[in-house]
Protein backbone atom coordinates (compact mmCIF):
# COMPACT_ATOMS: atom_id res chain seq x y z
CA UNK A 1 0.00 0.00 0.00
CA UNK A 2 1.34 3.54 -0.89
CA UNK A 3 -0.23 6.44 -0.81
CA UNK A 4 0.35 9.61 -3.51
CA UNK A 5 0.02 13.60 -2.84
CA UNK A 6 -0.80 15.92 -5.91
CA UNK A 7 0.38 13.93 -8.63
CA UNK A 8 -0.22 15.65 -12.30
CA UNK A 9 -1.30 13.13 -15.00
CA UNK A 10 -0.72 14.99 -18.47
CA UNK A 11 -3.35 14.85 -20.97
CA UNK A 12 -2.14 12.69 -24.13
CA UNK A 13 -3.23 16.09 -25.94
CA UNK A 14 -1.52 18.60 -24.08
CA UNK A 15 2.00 19.40 -23.51
CA UNK A 16 1.51 21.25 -20.89
CA UNK A 17 -1.02 20.62 -17.86
CA UNK A 18 -3.97 23.13 -16.34
CA UNK A 19 -4.14 22.32 -13.46
CA UNK A 20 -7.95 22.62 -11.95
CA UNK A 21 -8.01 25.27 -9.18
CA UNK A 22 -11.73 25.47 -8.25
CA UNK A 23 -13.84 23.52 -6.03
CA UNK A 24 -17.51 21.93 -6.16
CA UNK A 25 -18.38 23.37 -2.78
CA UNK A 26 -21.81 25.06 -2.57
CA UNK A 27 -20.03 28.06 -1.41
CA UNK A 28 -16.58 29.23 -1.37
CA UNK A 29 -15.04 27.99 -4.61
CA UNK A 30 -11.25 28.69 -4.79
CA UNK A 31 -10.79 31.70 -7.37
CA UNK A 32 -9.12 31.12 -10.59
CA UNK A 33 -5.71 31.54 -10.81
CA UNK A 34 -2.94 32.50 -12.81
CA UNK A 35 -3.53 32.48 -16.90
CA UNK A 36 -7.06 30.33 -16.41
CA UNK A 37 -9.58 31.54 -18.30
CA UNK A 38 -12.35 28.66 -18.54
CA UNK A 39 -15.47 29.05 -17.17
CA UNK A 40 -15.25 26.90 -13.37
CA UNK A 41 -18.09 24.78 -14.93
CA UNK A 42 -15.57 23.20 -16.84
CA UNK A 43 -13.77 22.30 -13.83
CA UNK A 44 -14.30 19.26 -11.32
CA UNK A 45 -12.87 18.40 -8.09
CA UNK A 46 -12.78 16.17 -5.84
CA UNK A 47 -13.97 12.64 -7.57
CA UNK A 48 -13.61 9.84 -5.45
CA UNK A 49 -13.10 6.92 -7.97
CA UNK A 50 -13.22 3.36 -6.76
CA UNK A 51 -12.32 0.18 -8.71
CA UNK A 52 -11.30 -3.87 -8.40
CA UNK A 53 -9.51 -5.84 -10.96
CA UNK A 54 -6.89 -8.38 -11.91
CA UNK A 55 -3.74 -5.88 -10.67
CA UNK A 56 -3.53 -3.19 -9.00
CA UNK A 57 -2.36 -1.37 -12.51
CA UNK A 58 -5.59 -2.09 -13.95
CA UNK A 59 -7.87 -0.77 -11.20
CA UNK A 60 -6.33 2.19 -11.53
CA UNK A 61 -7.28 2.48 -15.18
CA UNK A 62 -10.80 1.39 -14.45
CA UNK A 63 -11.03 3.87 -12.05
CA UNK A 64 -9.84 6.78 -14.23
CA UNK A 65 -12.42 6.06 -16.42
CA UNK A 66 -15.18 6.21 -13.92
CA UNK A 67 -13.45 9.49 -12.61
CA UNK A 68 -13.90 11.06 -16.46
CA UNK A 69 -17.38 9.99 -16.22
CA UNK A 70 -18.17 10.72 -13.21
CA UNK A 71 -16.72 14.06 -13.82
CA UNK A 72 -18.28 14.67 -17.59
CA UNK A 73 -22.07 13.92 -15.78
CA UNK A 74 -21.61 16.79 -13.58
CA UNK A 75 -20.53 19.09 -16.37
CA UNK A 76 -23.76 18.12 -18.40
CA UNK A 77 -25.61 18.52 -15.63
CA UNK A 78 -24.50 22.23 -15.25
CA UNK A 79 -24.93 22.46 -19.02
CA UNK A 80 -27.62 20.64 -20.25
CA UNK A 81 -31.59 21.41 -19.45
CA UNK A 82 -32.96 19.11 -17.77
CA UNK A 83 -35.44 17.25 -19.94
CA UNK A 84 -32.74 16.47 -21.89
CA UNK A 85 -30.35 14.77 -19.77
CA UNK A 86 -31.73 11.30 -19.45
CA UNK A 87 -30.99 11.46 -23.59
CA UNK A 88 -27.09 11.87 -23.08
CA UNK A 89 -25.58 9.00 -24.34
CA UNK A 90 -22.35 7.53 -22.60
CA UNK A 91 -19.17 8.53 -25.30
CA UNK A 92 -16.66 5.86 -26.15
CA UNK A 93 -13.04 5.73 -23.91
CA UNK A 94 -11.28 7.58 -26.79
CA UNK A 95 -13.85 10.42 -27.03
CA UNK A 96 -14.32 10.34 -23.33
CA UNK A 97 -10.44 10.51 -22.94
CA UNK A 98 -9.97 13.40 -25.45
CA UNK A 99 -12.22 15.55 -23.20
CA UNK A 100 -10.28 15.47 -20.67
CA UNK A 101 -8.11 18.52 -20.72
CA UNK A 102 -6.01 18.05 -17.09
CA UNK A 103 -6.17 15.42 -14.69
CA UNK A 104 -4.98 16.21 -11.15
CA UNK A 105 -4.33 13.62 -8.44
CA UNK A 106 -4.44 14.49 -5.56
CA UNK A 107 -4.43 11.17 -2.99
CA UNK A 108 -4.83 7.55 -4.07
CA UNK A 109 -4.62 3.76 -2.66
CA UNK A 110 -3.74 0.62 -4.04
CA UNK A 111 -4.00 -2.43 -2.11
CA UNK A 112 -3.57 -5.81 -4.05
CA UNK A 113 -5.46 -5.34 -7.15
CA UNK A 114 -8.13 -2.29 -5.51
CA UNK A 115 -7.39 1.51 -6.42
CA UNK A 116 -9.15 4.33 -4.60
CA UNK A 117 -8.03 8.20 -5.26
CA UNK A 118 -9.09 11.54 -5.34
CA UNK A 119 -9.13 13.25 -8.56
CA UNK A 120 -9.70 16.82 -10.15
CA UNK A 121 -10.56 16.99 -13.98
CA UNK A 122 -10.82 20.19 -15.87
CA UNK A 123 -12.65 19.41 -19.23
CA UNK A 124 -11.90 21.17 -22.93
CA UNK A 125 -15.11 23.21 -24.12
CA UNK A 126 -14.78 22.61 -27.19
CA UNK A 127 -14.58 18.68 -27.05
CA UNK A 128 -17.37 19.62 -24.40
CA UNK A 129 -19.78 21.14 -26.66
CA UNK A 130 -18.89 19.24 -29.70
CA UNK A 131 -20.25 16.25 -27.52
CA UNK A 132 -23.34 17.76 -26.21
CA UNK A 133 -24.17 19.08 -30.08
CA UNK A 134 -24.08 15.49 -30.80
CA UNK A 135 -26.59 14.77 -28.56
CA UNK A 136 -29.26 16.49 -29.75
CA UNK A 137 -29.83 18.21 -26.37
CA UNK A 138 -30.62 21.71 -25.35
CA UNK A 139 -27.62 22.80 -23.60
CA UNK A 140 -26.08 26.48 -22.66
CA UNK A 141 -22.87 27.38 -25.06
CA UNK A 142 -21.46 29.29 -22.18
CA UNK A 143 -21.74 30.81 -18.44
CA UNK A 144 -24.77 33.71 -18.76
CA UNK A 145 -23.52 37.10 -18.35
CA UNK A 146 -23.03 38.07 -14.69
CA UNK A 147 -25.59 40.20 -12.97
CA UNK A 148 -26.55 42.24 -10.26
CA UNK A 149 -27.89 40.96 -6.76
CA UNK A 150 -29.12 43.02 -4.47
CA UNK A 151 -29.76 41.24 -1.29
CA UNK A 152 -32.02 42.21 1.14
CA UNK A 153 -32.59 40.80 4.53
CA UNK A 154 -35.11 40.93 7.21
CA UNK A 155 -35.18 39.59 10.43
CA UNK A 156 -38.06 38.76 12.28
CA UNK A 157 -40.00 41.75 11.01
CA UNK A 158 -37.41 44.10 11.74
CA UNK A 159 -35.75 47.14 9.81
CA UNK A 160 -34.37 46.06 6.04
CA UNK A 161 -31.04 45.14 5.75
CA UNK A 162 -28.75 46.25 2.73
CA UNK A 163 -25.07 46.61 1.53
CA UNK A 164 -22.57 46.12 4.17
CA UNK A 165 -24.88 45.97 7.11
CA UNK A 166 -26.39 42.65 5.60
CA UNK A 167 -24.89 39.60 6.66
CA UNK A 168 -26.76 38.23 3.25
CA UNK A 169 -24.63 40.68 1.26
CA UNK A 170 -20.97 38.89 1.34
CA UNK A 171 -22.27 35.64 0.43
CA UNK A 172 -23.63 36.82 -2.90
CA UNK A 173 -20.34 38.98 -3.71
CA UNK A 174 -18.26 35.66 -3.72
CA UNK A 175 -20.88 33.39 -5.44
CA UNK A 176 -22.46 31.50 -4.76
CA UNK A 177 -20.73 29.36 -7.03
CA UNK A 178 -18.95 30.26 -10.33
CA UNK A 179 -19.79 27.36 -11.42
CA UNK A 180 -23.18 27.57 -12.31
CA UNK A 181 -24.33 29.23 -15.34
CA UNK A 182 -25.67 32.03 -13.52
CA UNK A 183 -23.54 34.10 -11.35
CA UNK A 184 -23.73 37.59 -9.30
CA UNK A 185 -21.98 40.80 -7.97
CA UNK A 186 -23.08 42.86 -5.84
CA UNK A 187 -23.05 47.01 -5.42
CA UNK A 188 -20.57 48.54 -3.70
CA UNK A 189 -22.35 49.76 -1.49
CA UNK A 190 -21.18 53.17 -1.26
CA UNK A 191 -22.80 56.28 0.11
CA UNK A 192 -24.50 57.00 -3.39
CA UNK A 193 -25.64 53.55 -3.51
CA UNK A 194 -27.83 53.82 0.24
CA UNK A 195 -29.24 56.65 -1.40
CA UNK A 196 -30.58 55.40 -4.14
CA UNK A 197 -31.84 52.11 -3.34
CA UNK A 198 -33.63 51.91 -0.03
CA UNK A 199 -34.13 48.38 1.07
CA UNK A 200 -37.43 49.45 2.63
CA UNK A 201 -38.86 50.24 -0.58
CA UNK A 202 -36.97 48.39 -3.46
CA UNK A 203 -37.99 49.96 -6.06
CA UNK A 204 -37.40 48.84 -10.14
CA UNK A 205 -36.36 52.16 -10.69
CA UNK A 206 -33.55 53.02 -8.58
CA UNK A 207 -32.46 48.88 -9.40
CA UNK A 208 -32.04 50.88 -13.24
CA UNK A 209 -30.02 53.65 -11.54
CA UNK A 210 -27.66 50.64 -10.26
CA UNK A 211 -27.30 48.61 -13.49
CA UNK A 212 -26.28 52.22 -15.29
CA UNK A 213 -23.68 52.41 -12.82
CA UNK A 214 -22.15 49.59 -12.64
CA UNK A 215 -22.81 48.74 -16.19
CA UNK A 216 -24.99 45.76 -15.58
CA UNK A 217 -27.76 43.76 -17.97
CA UNK A 218 -29.74 42.74 -15.55
CA UNK A 219 -30.60 42.34 -11.75
CA UNK A 220 -32.08 40.32 -9.15
CA UNK A 221 -33.20 42.05 -5.75
CA UNK A 222 -33.15 39.11 -3.41
CA UNK A 223 -35.41 39.81 -0.30
CA UNK A 224 -35.30 37.41 2.34
CA UNK A 225 -37.85 37.43 5.65
CA UNK A 226 -36.08 35.34 8.71
CA UNK A 227 -37.61 33.75 11.56
CA UNK A 228 -35.83 33.04 14.59
CA UNK A 229 -36.82 30.90 17.54
CA UNK A 230 -36.55 32.04 21.27
CA UNK A 231 -32.86 31.81 21.83
CA UNK A 232 -32.16 33.67 18.54
CA UNK A 233 -31.29 30.39 16.04
CA UNK A 234 -32.78 30.52 12.19
CA UNK A 235 -36.18 28.74 11.96
CA UNK A 236 -37.32 29.43 8.61
CA UNK A 237 -36.43 31.66 5.87
CA UNK A 238 -38.34 32.79 2.90
CA UNK A 239 -36.94 34.70 -0.13
CA UNK A 240 -38.59 36.46 -2.76
CA UNK A 241 -36.01 37.02 -6.29
CA UNK A 242 -37.35 40.59 -9.07
CA UNK A 243 -35.78 40.46 -11.54
CA UNK A 244 -34.89 44.00 -13.21
CA UNK A 245 -33.70 44.56 -16.69
CA UNK A 246 -32.63 41.69 -18.83
CA UNK A 247 -32.62 38.04 -17.56
CA UNK A 248 -33.35 34.72 -18.53
CA UNK A 249 -36.28 32.72 -17.01
CA UNK A 250 -39.75 33.90 -14.48
CA UNK A 251 -40.02 37.36 -13.13
CA UNK A 252 -39.80 36.06 -10.22
CA UNK A 253 -37.91 32.92 -8.64
CA UNK A 254 -39.14 32.07 -4.87
CA UNK A 255 -37.39 29.92 -2.23
CA UNK A 256 -38.75 28.27 1.22
CA UNK A 257 -36.45 26.90 3.56
CA UNK A 258 -36.49 25.23 7.75
CA UNK A 259 -33.22 25.50 9.22
CA UNK A 260 -31.62 22.24 9.97
CA UNK A 261 -31.33 21.62 13.66
CA UNK A 262 -28.33 24.04 15.00
CA UNK A 263 -27.62 25.20 11.67
CA UNK A 264 -26.34 28.59 11.19
CA UNK A 265 -27.62 31.64 10.05
CA UNK A 266 -24.83 31.85 7.49
CA UNK A 267 -25.06 27.88 6.17
CA UNK A 268 -29.08 28.38 5.90
CA UNK A 269 -28.71 31.64 4.02
CA UNK A 270 -25.94 30.46 1.87
CA UNK A 271 -28.36 27.02 0.80
CA UNK A 272 -31.40 29.35 0.30
CA UNK A 273 -28.73 31.66 -2.59
CA UNK A 274 -27.87 27.94 -3.92
CA UNK A 275 -31.00 27.30 -4.42
CA UNK A 276 -32.21 30.79 -6.26
CA UNK A 277 -29.13 30.72 -8.01
CA UNK A 278 -29.81 26.94 -9.65
CA UNK A 279 -33.38 28.14 -10.47
CA UNK A 280 -31.69 31.02 -12.51
CA UNK A 281 -29.29 28.41 -14.16
CA UNK A 282 -31.63 26.33 -14.88
CA UNK A 283 -33.73 29.06 -16.95
CA UNK A 284 -30.44 30.46 -18.34
CA UNK A 285 -30.14 26.70 -19.89
CA UNK A 286 -33.33 26.86 -22.43
CA UNK A 287 -31.25 29.88 -24.06
CA UNK A 288 -35.01 31.71 -23.27
CA UNK A 289 -34.02 35.26 -22.31
CA UNK A 290 -36.24 37.94 -22.27
CA UNK A 291 -36.55 41.54 -21.59
CA UNK A 292 -38.22 41.27 -18.08
CA UNK A 293 -41.31 43.24 -17.60
CA UNK A 294 -40.99 46.37 -15.39
CA UNK A 295 -42.98 45.84 -11.37
CA UNK A 296 -45.05 48.77 -10.48
CA UNK A 297 -47.74 49.15 -7.73
CA UNK A 298 -50.54 51.57 -7.70
CA UNK A 299 -53.91 51.50 -5.47
CA UNK A 300 -57.39 50.88 -7.09
CA UNK A 301 -60.79 51.53 -6.31
CA UNK A 302 -63.34 48.90 -7.02
CA UNK A 303 -66.76 50.31 -6.99
CA UNK A 304 -70.20 48.28 -7.67
CA UNK A 305 -69.17 45.10 -6.25
CA UNK A 306 -69.65 44.17 -2.53
CA UNK A 307 -66.71 42.36 -0.79
CA UNK A 308 -68.02 38.42 -1.43
CA UNK A 309 -67.87 38.90 -5.01
CA UNK A 310 -64.84 40.94 -5.23
CA UNK A 311 -62.94 37.88 -3.13
CA UNK A 312 -63.90 35.82 -5.82
CA UNK A 313 -62.93 37.76 -8.83
CA UNK A 314 -59.54 38.45 -6.19
CA UNK A 315 -58.93 34.70 -7.10
CA UNK A 316 -59.09 34.64 -10.35
CA UNK A 317 -56.63 37.63 -10.66
CA UNK A 318 -54.51 36.20 -8.19
CA UNK A 319 -53.69 33.80 -10.82
CA UNK A 320 -52.64 35.69 -13.73
CA UNK A 321 -48.89 35.50 -13.52
CA UNK A 322 -48.72 39.64 -14.46
CA UNK A 323 -50.25 39.63 -10.85
CA UNK A 324 -47.21 39.38 -8.11
CA UNK A 325 -49.52 40.78 -4.80
CA UNK A 326 -52.97 41.82 -4.86
CA UNK A 327 -54.76 42.74 -1.33
CA UNK A 328 -58.13 44.09 -0.20
CA UNK A 329 -56.97 47.18 1.89
CA UNK A 330 -60.28 48.93 2.92
CA UNK A 331 -64.10 49.33 2.75
CA UNK A 332 -65.52 52.20 2.47
CA UNK A 333 -69.37 53.70 0.98
CA UNK A 334 -69.61 52.22 -2.22
CA UNK A 335 -66.52 51.23 -2.95
CA UNK A 336 -63.32 49.12 -1.86
CA UNK A 337 -59.82 49.87 -1.82
CA UNK A 338 -57.16 47.86 -3.22
CA UNK A 339 -53.34 47.02 -3.94
CA UNK A 340 -51.97 46.13 -7.01
CA UNK A 341 -48.42 45.07 -7.53
CA UNK A 342 -48.22 44.04 -11.28
CA UNK A 343 -45.46 43.19 -14.11
CA UNK A 344 -45.97 44.84 -17.45
CA UNK A 345 -47.40 48.44 -18.29
CA UNK A 346 -50.89 49.75 -17.48
CA UNK A 347 -52.43 48.27 -20.79
CA UNK A 348 -51.35 44.87 -20.00
CA UNK A 349 -53.29 45.10 -16.38
CA UNK A 350 -56.44 46.29 -18.29
CA UNK A 351 -56.20 43.11 -20.26
CA UNK A 352 -55.80 41.09 -16.99
CA UNK A 353 -58.88 42.99 -15.28
CA UNK A 354 -60.93 42.36 -18.56
CA UNK A 355 -60.50 39.03 -18.73
CA UNK A 356 -63.01 38.61 -15.70
CA UNK A 357 -65.12 41.18 -17.13
CA UNK A 358 -63.79 44.43 -15.23
CA UNK A 359 -63.01 47.84 -16.77
CA UNK A 360 -60.08 49.21 -15.17
CA UNK A 361 -60.08 53.27 -15.87
CA UNK A 362 -57.79 56.24 -15.05
CA UNK A 363 -59.01 59.50 -13.99
CA UNK A 364 -58.25 62.76 -12.46
CA UNK A 365 -60.97 65.23 -10.54
CA UNK A 366 -59.10 68.61 -12.02
CA UNK A 367 -61.85 68.71 -14.65
CA UNK A 368 -59.44 71.18 -16.81
CA UNK A 369 -56.53 69.48 -18.95
CA UNK A 370 -52.87 70.37 -17.49
CA UNK A 371 -50.01 69.44 -18.12
CA UNK A 372 -49.06 67.34 -14.73
CA UNK A 373 -52.14 65.99 -13.13
CA UNK A 374 -53.15 63.61 -10.29
CA UNK A 375 -54.29 60.56 -11.58
CA UNK A 376 -56.35 57.47 -9.51
CA UNK A 377 -57.41 54.52 -10.78
CA UNK A 378 -60.86 52.56 -10.48
CA UNK A 379 -62.06 49.27 -11.37
CA UNK A 380 -65.80 48.15 -11.82
CA UNK A 381 -67.81 46.00 -14.13
CA UNK A 382 -68.16 45.97 -17.75
CA UNK A 383 -71.71 46.19 -17.68
CA UNK A 384 -71.90 49.44 -15.46
CA UNK A 385 -71.68 53.12 -16.39
CA UNK A 386 -68.74 54.93 -16.01
CA UNK A 387 -68.89 57.59 -13.39
CA UNK A 388 -69.87 61.05 -14.68
CA UNK A 389 -67.92 62.94 -12.35
CA UNK A 390 -64.44 62.67 -12.96
CA UNK A 391 -62.59 63.44 -16.14
CA UNK A 392 -61.59 59.75 -17.49
CA UNK A 393 -57.68 59.92 -18.38
CA UNK A 394 -56.28 57.93 -21.97
CA UNK A 395 -54.13 55.10 -20.05
CA UNK A 396 -51.39 55.61 -23.04
CA UNK A 397 -50.33 58.85 -21.85
CA UNK A 398 -49.81 57.70 -18.19
CA UNK A 399 -46.38 56.91 -17.46
CA UNK A 400 -45.55 55.00 -14.33
CA UNK A 401 -42.61 55.17 -12.18
CA UNK A 402 -41.84 53.23 -9.11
Amino acid sequence: MFGLKTLLVKSRRLATALVCGVGLTAWGAAPITGAQTLWPGYFVDNIQTKAVAGTGAEAQDIAFRNARLAGLREVSARMVCAEGRDALRIPNDVALQEMVQSLELTDQKIIGNSYSGLINIAFDPSQVKTYLASQQAAFADGPAPTQLALPILRIDGGPAMAFDDNPWTALWSQGPNRAFLQSYDVAAGDEEDRVTFDPELPSSAATQVLLDKYGFMGALVVSAELTTGPEGQPMDLFVEAIRVGEGYGPNRVEVAMVADAEETLESLLSRAAEQVQLQTSAAYCDSSKQQVMPVFSINVVVIGTDVPTWLQVQDMLRAREEINVLSLVGQREGALDISVTFSGGLSQLQQVFGSVNYRLMAYTTQQVPQDAVQVFFFAQPNFQTLPQNVRILPMSDIQLAN
